[in-house]
């Protein structure tokens, strides 16, 4: 249902007071006019009454005359607001000018009467005429307060034709009249601009919060609410019309941004982010969408994609564009990026099904070397179903976290061969692929924003379950530079600890060298906040990253953990060893404990332990373990007289 706006250049005017605003709400604006026949009948009556009174101690033509124009005018209005709710009702367009011309007509017989009353001589028609004027002036200005220049136009004539009646009236009462007049003239004014103020702010308020709930806030593109209405409109169009307009979906998905996300911080990439959707949106033709699903994946929809061949030649100039340097404020860098495509019919009847199809594509080309494209193809993609659908199980078991658990693995004191800690690791039952490690789900958490709940499960559970070992030793929880980048990580932690009732010295959070290179306020803040609880602070993988030497001071880590790969190859080459003799010299020389990571061999561990390891862990001295284990063996170790510790012989 629309209104038409004026095509007059004058009435076009009077109605432009709120430009700024979208179609649909100057729409809202301008119904209001249509909307108010309770008021205007209300306001003619009050007119007419003071016609008849006029007409009766008068008998003149005159009054007669004003009084069926007062009636016409009353009729010509209710009949423009049914035939413009009519004709609006049914698409077509609607004599909006008309109705401006009839209300203004309104205004100036309203203020002739008001003139008229005011020379009568009559004290009853002077006071009669007026109170009914601002009562009516007074209504106008809540009234058409959409349509504030109307208002001004209507008040000023009722004003200006009852103001030239004062002063010609021969009563003393005229006085008190044009020395108000002004003033009413003002306040009615500013209750109608007032009004429109508040109206326009309102409605500018709901389209804000409109669009952002439909566009993402870095790149202003549409985002996933906003194209799954594109594509089910597009979809549903289609099926009741009977005409199928084809069109393509390019699922786009920027390579190597995770690592540059990680290492440079979030500022470089939403600069990537914002220059991408740049980009993309150069390379899409007028009537082509881009928007951004989430994270570092877009998506594109292209229309009268007939031809094949059309949308692998766009999907291939999106990776050449893509493939091309970014320039950031402090580097250079390189990515790429991988495109799945689905066609419309061809490969879904609807939005969901076309994103699944071309998402199938797209881990066909990751899984193939990525910085490619890829058109959905059901016998080729088949098997890429499991994969595109991880994510969506990775949200199911998210509900109620339902196979997913913490298992612990013994960190040994070389010093005495007691545990002195067990590092929590997360694992996953899926339904029907069986045991997942982290490495198989973790990234798809990171990527899509799950790493945030999961991480604070993961911690809680963690904690709720090391407040019940018997020898209290401290629990070591990874955590995502994801997660140590969201301002409220460092209260998230306090909270868990507070809730579970674990002492903080007992936890200690272990973060990868990706994190040194993100070094940002949110970052430092929340190792700030964890250190001052007392939160012990361990620097996992080490020598596998971009540490230095000012980082690992700034940061001031609590240990350093030799990543695996080091300890494994050190027996065999003497470069690894030299980096593990290397780690531990380092850490000594700065006060710090160091950990031997994925001991398997009696040769591994005698050799970090001759390097000076302070600590050790690996199946060789402990496999991972569930919580209920834990308790089992530590009860029965209690029962055995054993206090604390397991020596190893």
């Amino acid at each position: 249902m629309a209104f038409s706006e004026p095509r007059s250049p004058f009435f076009k005017w009077i109605v432009s007071s709120a430009q700024n605003l979208s179609t649909e709400n100057r729409q809202i604006l301008l119904a209001n006019l249509f909307t108010r026949t309770a008021s205007i009948i209300f306001a003619s009556i009050c007119e007419i009454s003071v016609c008849v009174t006029a007409f009766y101690l008068h008998r003149t033509g005159l009054y007669a005359g004003w009084g069926l124009a007062v009636l016409a005018l009353l009729f010509t209005r209710l009949l423009l607001i049914y035939v413009c709710c009519e004709r609006s009702a049914r698409g077509e367009p609607t004599p909006t000018s008309a109705f401006l011309l009839a209300s203004i007509l309104w205004s100036a017989v309203f203020g002739f009467g008001s003139l008229l009353c005011n020379i009568s001589g009559d004290q009853t028609l002077f006071l009669l005429g007026n109170v009914c004027a601002v009562g009516v002036i007074g209504g106008l200005a809540g009234r058409n307060a959409g349509i504030p220049r109307l208002v001004l136009i209507q008040i000023t004539l009722i004003l200006g034709l009852l103001g030239l009646g004062a002063a010609l009236s021969p009563g003393s009462g005229k006085l008190v009249l044009l020395f108000q007049a002004p003033f009413c003239a003002a306040g009615f004014f500013t209750v109608a601009l007032r009004s429109n103020r508040d109206t326009v702010a309102l409605l500018t308020a709901r389209e804000n919060s409109h669009r952002l709930a439909r566009h993402d806030s870095l790149t202003g593109l549409p985002n996933r609410a906003r194209i799954s209405e594109l594509l089910l409109e597009r979809t549903g169009t289609g099926v009741q019309q009977g005409d199928e307009q084809s069109f393509a979906v390019l699922l786009i998905d920027l390579d190597g941004f995770k690592a540059i996300n990680d290492s440079l911080g979030h500022a470089a990439g939403d600069q990537i982010l914002q220059e991408a959707a740049i980009r993309l949106r150069d390379i899409l033709p007028a009537d082509g969408i881009v928007g951004r699903l989430a994270g570092d994946e877009f998506v594109a929809i292209y229309d009268g994609a007939s031809l094949s061949e059309d949308v692998r030649a766009l999907a291939d100039r999106i990776v050449k564009a893509l493939a091309r340097p970014f320039v950031l404020s402090e580097a250079r860098v390189h990515i790429g990026a991988s495109v799945g495509i689905s066609l419309y019919p061809e490969h879904g009847k609807t939005g969901p099904q076309l994103l699944i199809c071309a998402d199938r594509a797209l881990y066909a080309v990751k899984r193939n070397g990525k910085s490619a494209f890829a058109v959905f193809d059901a016998d080729k993609h088949a098997s890429d179903e499991s994969l595109s659908l991880l994510r969506s199980d990775l949200e199911g078991a998210m509900q109620s976290f339902s196979g997913l658990r913490m298992e612990y693995q013994p960190i040994i004191d070389l010093s005495d061969g007691t545990i002195s800690g067990r590092e929590a690791l997360l694992r996953w039952t899926h339904p029907t692929r069986g045991e997942l490690s982290p490495v198989a789900f973790i990234p798809t958490a990171e990527r899509t924003g799950l790493v945030l709940e999961l991480g604070a499960w993961a911690l809680r559970q963690s904690c709720m379950e090391a407040v019940t070992w018997r020898d209290a030793v401290t629990v070591a929880v990874n955590v995502s530079p994801v997660q140590l980048r969201e301002e409220s990580f460092a209260a998230t932690v306090e909270s868990i600890l507070h809730k579970t009732k674990l002492p903080p010295e007992r936890l200690h959070i272990e973060v990868t060298e990706t994190v040194l290179l993100s070094d940002d306020i949110a970052t430092r803040r929340n190792v700030a906040t964890l250190r001052a609880l007392g939160i012990g602070l361990a620097l996992d993988d080490f020598g596998t990253g971009f540490s230095t030497m000012s980082t690992l001071v700034r940061f001031s880590f609590d240990e350093l953990k030799i990543d695996s790969s080091f300890v494994k190859e050190s027996v065999h080459r003497r470069e690894s060893a030299a980096v593990v003799r290397g780690i531990v010299a380092l850490a000594r020389e700065m006060g710090m404990p160091t950990t031997a990571e994925g001991i398997e061999t009696h040769e591994q561990l005698d050799f970090v332990r001759a390097c000076g390891c302070t600590h050790a862990q690996g199946y060789l001295l402990g496999r991972p373990e569930r919580a209920e284990t834990i308790a089992h063996r530590e009860e029965r170790l209690a029962t055995d007289g054993v206090i604390k510790g397991e020596a190893i012989g």
